[in-house]
């Protein structure tokens, strides 16, 4: 099973160096040479060395690092995508129940109802708060769905990500939902029924998606943008400089795919 542990600077540095075959004086002379190279921007100095480099092996796994806010009772290795969540049965559709909040299939999408109302999410004046654009997409509402599971590749700084404190409190469709129909407690009453996860999976590479422009699509592909991300993480860090944390390659399932419980590791609980 070939990945690279990155659960931490220290695991990953010496993840990069054993697959690439690189010593520590390797790794650091890499180091001064994109630094010394003031023509370039750093990922293109690194881009140039594994290209240089010839990686012809390729990782096997990847390790997907998802915050989540659970409800108490949730199987925490289950974690299917957002449609299933929504128009199944599941501790987050039973709890919207309790506030009269439905989800049927709709046409393309997901339709959201409130007290056996439909709600029209196209008049976007008919409400006065929450954000319409934000719940229409993760309802489907756009050409590109969005249910898909996602998560981060690194879990270094991640509690200096700004997503880490946004999703601390409740889902962002919970908290979306409560401004948008004005149902109060709603957020409050997920947050003391609930607990803040980081959910560790370690999935075969053939199945995530990268969640950038032009995405590698070949595990080799997939592989190198990799090495390229890792590289200059541990570069940030050997600068000193202040650690871009948003910087966290992020990884998705595509839209219709949920986790399998054999990729589930571990789910650390959160402060």
């Amino acid at each position: 099973m070939k990945y690279i542990d990155a659960r931490t600077q220290g695991s990953l540095k010496q993840g990069v160096m054993e697959f690439l075959n690189l010593s520590a004086g390797g790794l650091i002379r890499l180091f001064v040479s994109v630094y010394e190279d003031t023509e370039r921007e750093p990922w293109e100095c690194v881009e140039d060395f594994l290209s240089e480099h010839i990686v012809d092996e390729k990782l096997e796994y990847i390790q997907m690092f998802h915050l989540s806010r659970r409800l108490n009772g949730t199987d925490l290795k289950a974690n299917n995508n957002l449609e299933k969540l929504l128009l199944g049965s599941s501790p987050l559709s039973n709890f919207f129940r309790k506030y009269k909040v439905t989800f049927e299939s709709g046409e393309g999408h997901i339709n959201l109802y409130c007290n056996g109302i439909l709600q029209s999410l196209d008049n976007e004046f008919a409400y006065n708060d929450g954000n319409v654009c934000y719940v229409k997409s993760r309802l489907g509402y756009f050409k590109n769905q969005d249910y898909c599971v996602n998560g981060f590749a690194f879990r270094s700084y991640l509690e200096q990500n700004h997503y880490y404190s946004s999703l601390a409190s409740c889902p962002e469709l919970v908290g979306n939902i409560e401004r948008l129909l004005g149902i109060k407690g709603m957020c409050a009453d997920y947050y003391s029924n609930s607990k803040y996860y980081c959910i560790e999976y370690l999935i075969p590479m053939s199945e995530v998606i990268f969640d950038m422009g032009n995405p590698p699509e070949t595990d080799c592909e997939k592989t190198v943008e990799f090495l390229k991300q890792a590289i200059l993480r541990l570069y940030n860090e050997w600068l000193g400089s202040s650690f871009i944390c948003d910087e966290n390659l992020i990884l998705r399932l595509p839209d219709d795919e949920c986790i399998e419980s054999e990729w589930f590791v571990n789910a650390e609980e959160l402060a």
